[in-house]
Parts: C-alpha cells; sequence; structure tokens
C-alpha cells in the first residue's frame, strides 16, 4: 500500500478509507458510528461560552403532582420581578437531566438576557422535573406557572433530546389551542414518529434543528419535510454538529428570538 502512511487507513465494519476520503464519508453521513469518528475526528465543535449578559431571575419551586411533590424552576427575564404578566416557554429536558439542567448546563438564563438585549420581547422559561409522566407538564406545571402571574393561555416549547420528542408530542396532541410556538433541538425521534408529529402541526409556528454526525438527523429531516409538505414553513435544519451540548447551545439564540416573536 505505497503512498498510504498507516495513519490514513481507517477500517470500519469491513470498509477501508483512505486519506480524506474519511472526512467525505463522515461528512456525508455514510461510515458506521459517525458521531463516533466525528466526535474522535474534532468535528463535533467546541463548546460555546454563554453569552456575557447578567440574568435575571432564576427561582425553584416544589409544585405538587398526583400527591408528589416535583421540582419546577423559573427563569424570568432580566429587568422583570416574579410575578410580571409574561409569556412563558415550557423546557423540557433530555433523558438524563432534570429541572435544574436547562439553567445549570445551558445557561438558558444567559441566552434569554441576550436575546432582550438584542430586542427580542421579554419571555420567561420554565422546566419541571418528570416532565415525562402524565399529566406533569399540563396539568401541574402550566396550571402553577398561571398562579405566578405568567400568561398560560398559549405557551411555547423548546426540548432537547428526548425531550423534543416531548414538544413535538405535547403539540401534536394539544395543537393550537395551547402552544404557540414548539422549538425541537435534536429530537430524538424516528422517520416514523416523525411523519406523524408533523402531520398534526397545523397552525403551529415550527424550529427544529438537529446537527449533521447526530443519528436522529436524517429524522429530523424527514419531520422538516413532512411540515412542509402539510403547507407549513419549519425553520431551522441541519447543521454542523453532533448530539451534545455544545451544537444545543449554538442554537439558542435563533430559537430564543423565535420563540419571542410568536409568544408576542
Amino acid at each position: 500500500m505505497s503512498g498510504i502512511s498507516r495513519r490514513g487507513v481507517l477500517t470500519a465494519g469491513g470498509l477501508v478509507v483512505a486519506g480524506g476520503g474519511v472526512t467525505a464519508l463522515v461528512r456525508a453521513g455514510l461510515l458506521p458510528g459517525r458521531e463516533r469518528a466525528a466526535r474522535a475526528m474534532g468535528m463535533c465543535g467546541d463548546m460555546p461560552a454563554p453569552p456575557q449578559a447578567r440574568p435575571g431571575k432564576v427561582q425553584e419551586h416544589l409544585v405538587s403532582a398526583s400527591g408528589e411533590s416535583v421540582r419546577a424552576v423559573i427563569g424570568w427575564p432580566p429587568g422583570k420581578e416574579p410575578g410580571t404578566q409574561l409569556p412563558v416557554t415550557v423546557l423540557l429536558h433530555g433523558g438524563s437531566g432534570d429541572a435544574r439542567t436547562p439553567f445549570d448546563v445551558y445557561a438558558i438564563q444567559n441566552y434569554l438576557a441576550d436575546a432582550m438585549g438584542k430586542g427580542t420581547p421579554p419571555f420567561a422559561v420554565a422546566s419541571v422535573d418528570r416532565w415525562f409522566q402524565d399529566g406533569v407538564v399540563v396539568d401541574t406545571l402550566i396550571p402553577f406557572l398561571a398562579k405566578q402571574g405568567l400568561r398560560t393561555a398559549r405557551v411555547g416549547l423548546l426540548g432537547w433530546s428526548m425531550g423534543g420528542d416531548g414538544v413535538l408530542r405535547l403539540a401534536s396532541e394539544h395543537g393550537r389551542s395551547l402552544v404557540a410556538a414548539v422549538v425541537a433541538t435534536s429530537p430524538a425521534i424516528t422517520d416514523t414518529t416523525a411523519r406523524s408529529y408533523a402531520r398534526r402541526l397545523a397552525g403551529i409556528p415550527v424550529w427544529a434543528a438537529c446537527g449533521s454526525h447526530d443519528s436522529f438527523s436524517g429524522p429530523t429531516k424527514e419531520f422538516l419535510a413532512t411540515v412542509r409538505d402539510g403547507g407549513g414553513h419549519p425553520e431551522g435544519g441541519i447543521y454542523s454538529g453532533c448530539h451534545d451540548t455544545a451544537f444545543r447551545r449554538k442554537m439558542l439564540p435563533r430559537q430564543l428570538a423565535f420563540l419571542g416573536s410568536h409568544l408576542t
């Protein structure tokens, strides 16, 4: 194998690729285990630092749900005191997260403050533990948010990974009567669920995105295509990145601006 170094050869599931062909196949999504390969090759991108904008107050509460207490967290935009009447977006964490994850891992409060500083109309964000249990979002969290002065007749939804599946499911079940806009990042969906959700979102503004090296990029493309086929105009798309926090942080500025424009 003259002219090709040992480092220039990659074997993956019986496939042998030399030199720059590896990068081409990873980018095209044709290599088995492409996200692992992309990460090993440094193609997932660096973790962006949160904006330096000073965030508003973040408050934790215990809320009763079916006889148990669950933790809810509300992030207020800067300059707005708790109790201010504002629209709200409900945040659904991923499979290994909890109500603190949007704030402690994604720094949503900093991105929210930055968005407000750039002209996005103000709104609050809220998350809850165990959102995937029946009734926790619709029957427990949303009525609680209304008692805090937030406007909950129609809410925004934003979810990551398993939470991305969750927001699409909630939006498809409750429609425009509850949901003002829905944002799904790296949604953990299949082609089948993608088509099922998309066909039931008529009239709801949609923003969905996935990393190009993420195994859920194919179903996300299918979801966006099905929304378009139904006459919708979804925003977002497939961008360079993986199934990780770095990718989801990069999406937040566009997503928060989108939510703010529809919540008002």
